[in-house]
């Protein structure tokens, strides 16, 4: 598909500062307080094409934490401890770090310092992508500032025993140049992959590849579960297919797809029906 051009950094409303002002720890204001929660959603995935050499890994994710504005230093410091207190051994950073690229690099200056036995790894979302575009390398470069690996049109691999599993993303699905051949090939020798792109919607393309998916796990953000949702359905999607990947998990082409509702919130520091969430997976191969 043809890509959007880059867009100009997000700005949240005044109605959105405004809101963020209002405290939202009263539960009366059930939105606002809401919003302000995270749940860590612990669960055990198995695979027959996992690798038993490396069952028990444990992987985090965390994702759209959307610094600025809506979401404080003093949460962003939570959450590092949050995830450092899993004991991860990989943790996948999702994308979105701040409501636009300059705030992103600033999200990172803060050096909030995320912890994980083997590494640390984070992709590109769309609020990063956006202009000017010499942002990118000062956020690549504050990323590794803070011990986090930039993972951009490329796979992070890792080797146990002869078997070896794939960490892989894209640039970003509206607002960067996402390789899929690319990261593809340097994935073509790994015995699982892990996907972790910001954006689901990339996931269709990937189908119509010669073989399907070159993964066989993906993890994505973006959608925020809806943010507000009712009846499982996002009232304002910022998916070009709605609901389809709108929170939790899918199976398409024969790969397993987690959808989280991520941290953050846009716009407005509100949501309902689609709690915070960040992600704990026990790897395992199944008989």
């Amino acid at each position: 598909m043809k890509r959007k051009q880059k867009k100009t950094a997000h700005q949240v409303c005044l109605l959105g500062r405004l809101m963020a002002k209002l405290p939202s720890t009263w539960p009366v204001l059930y939105p606002l307080y809401l919003a302000a929660q995270l749940d860590t959603v612990e669960e055990t995935y198995a695979s027959s094409q996992w690798p038993r050499e490396f069952d028990g890994l444990k992987i985090a994710f965390a994702s759209d934490i959307h610094y600025g504005f809506l979401l404080g230093e003093e949460r962003v410091k939570q959450l590092a401890e949050r995830i450092n207190a899993l004991h991860a051994d990989i943790v996948l950073l999702g994308g979105d770090y701040g409501e636009h690229s300059t705030g992103a690099v600033k999200f990172f200056q803060l050096r909030p310092g995320f912890k994980a036995n083997i590494a640390v790894l984070g992709a590109f979302g769309n609020h990063d992508r956006v202009l000017p575009e010499e942002n990118m390398e000062k956020l690549a470069q504050a990323m590794r500032d803070d011990g986090v690996i930039p993972v951009l049109n490329d796979a992070y691999l890792l080797s146990r025993n002869g078997k070896q599993i794939a960490f892989a993303s894209t640039d970003d699905f509206f607002n960067g140049t996402p390789d899929l051949e690319k990261v593809a090939g340097l994935c073509k020798n790994a015995d699982f992959t892990v996907f972790f792109p910001h954006n689901p919607d990339i996931l269709p393309e990937t189908q119509d590849m010669p073989g399907g998916p070159f993964y066989q796990l993906a993890i994505c953000g973006h959608t925020h579960g809806g943010q507000v949702a009712v009846c499982g359905k996002a009232i304002k999607s910022s998916s070009i297919y709605r609901n389809r990947f709108l929170s939790g998990w899918f199976k398409e082409a024969g790969a397993d797809i987690l959808v989280s509702n991520g941290v953050g919130t846009s716009g407005l520091p509100v949501r309902l029906g689609a709690r915070p969430q960040i992600h704990l997976l026990t790897m395992k191969t199944k008989a």
